[in-house]
């Protein structure tokens, strides 16, 4: 996990600004409407989504994932545990991927910060699903009501895409995110349960969180390869029956004098990138 003070502009920056309003996707529900995920439990929902355009794999929207297409949720982790797992499954016909973040809030996709005029322009939530929170194509999502930070992301296709933010969407599981403070690793899998030739095949994505911090999270899910067909995407989130006894290091405070430094910066330069290896 690599800290950049970057990201740390981009995040204050973003939360200052106003907010646009766009048509959201509505969260899935939880069976049951619980969404709090305690110890030694878990929570789920048999038909998530069913779009194969929903997080990535379609050149005809540069590669990006789509919040009108890719379904938002949320969950409270009301206990600090070992391990967090998130599985996203569906038929063989489909690609199950999705993204989870920290936030303060139950964010469920809603527009809290302002990206810039180009990445918005015809489209509703043009969305970089794999960028860190701050970064271009995630902003409008990323503020103090939304994305703090981008915890890592899965996708079962077998193809790497680069979306129109040049962040690439490799296959796999990767850890995307920037410090220690709400986990300690991010590891996963993807693959085919069964016979591929038999329709009770199942292909699924996982992701598992160490040392998950209590608090809220935001998962996006959808779909990552064109050629894959629409088909139901079942979402599982469990917790160990442990606690975690890590303590995360305290947040370390920057200077006023520093968060002047960068606004004025991002008047003059913008908002870059920041590369992050997987």
């Amino acid at each position: 996990m690599n800290i950049d003070l970057q990201n740390i502009f981009k995040i204050t920056l973003s939360s200052a600004a106003l907010s646009f309003a766009f048509a959201q996707p509505a969260a899935a529900a939880w069976t049951g409407a619980d969404n709090t995920l305690e110890l030694g439990t878990s929570i789920s929902n048999p038909s998530f989504n069913s779009s194969n355009l929903g997080f990535a794999g379609n050149p005809a929207l540069s590669n990006d994932g789509w919040g009108m297409q890719g379904a938002f949720t949320n969950f409270y982790l009301s206990s600090s545990a070992q391990s967090v797992t998130v599985d996203a499954r569906s038929s063989a016909a489909n690609f199950p991927a999705f993204s989870i973040f920290r936030t303060n809030v139950a964010y469920s996709g809603e527009t809290v910060g302002v990206d810039t005029p180009a990445e918005l322009t015809g489209q509703i939530h043009k969305f970089n699903s794999v960028g860190q929170a701050g970064d271009p194509g995630i902003i409008w999502a990323t503020g103090a009501d939304g994305i703090v930070e981008t915890l890592g992301y899965v996708s079962s296709s077998s193809k790497n895409y680069v979306n129109s933010f040049g962040d690439v969407i490799d296959s796999g599981a990767h850890d995307v995110s920037i410090d220690d403070l709400y986990e300690t690793g991010v590891s996963g899998s993807t693959g085919v349960t069964g016979n591929p030739a038999f329709a009770n095949t199942k292909r699924y994505a996982t992701l598992t969180l160490n040392d998950l911090q209590a608090g809220w999270y935001a998962v996006f899910v959808g779909g990552a390869d064109v050629l894959g067909s629409s088909a139901g995407i079942s979402l599982n989130i469990s917790a160990s029956a442990a606690a975690s006894t890590y303590t995360p290091p305290a947040a370390v405070p920057v200077p006023s004098a520093v968060w002047l430094f960068g606004s004025a910066l991002a008047g003059f330069l913008g908002i870059g990138r920041g590369k992050r290896n997987a």
